[in-house]
């Protein structure tokens, strides 16, 4: 059995889905746009982590952010950065692209 389609991002199956009025997805129920991967709030922790982050004739200091943040936090930080900078497409219903 095939899963119906839904949206990327409400995760509503087409068949619960309106059509799109106009623009270029007119009569369609899906669209295609792109978003960052993550989109939430800024996660401040992170955000001084990666502000402390120096890369200076290929000699990092990520040892020295893991000694005084921890290796994971440190970890989790550059997971965060990599999500908040990766666009990745996405198929979404007219209420999710703000039509």
């Amino acid at each position: 059995m095939t899963k119906e389609p839904s949206c990327d991002r409400c995760h509503k199956p087409v068949s619960q889905l309106e059509e799109f009025e106009g623009g270029i997805y007119k009569g369609r129920k899906l669209g295609k746009t792109y978003r960052t991967m993550y989109e939430g709030p800024a996660i401040e922790e992170h955000e001084t982590i990666l502000s402390e982050y120096k890369h200076e004739d290929g000699k990092d200091n990520i040892a020295e952010l893991e000694q005084k943040y921890g290796a994971e936090r440190v970890d989790q930080a550059f997971f965060y950065d990599q999500l908040s900078n990766t666009v990745g497409s996405s198929f979404e219903c007219k209420d999710c692209i703000g039509e």
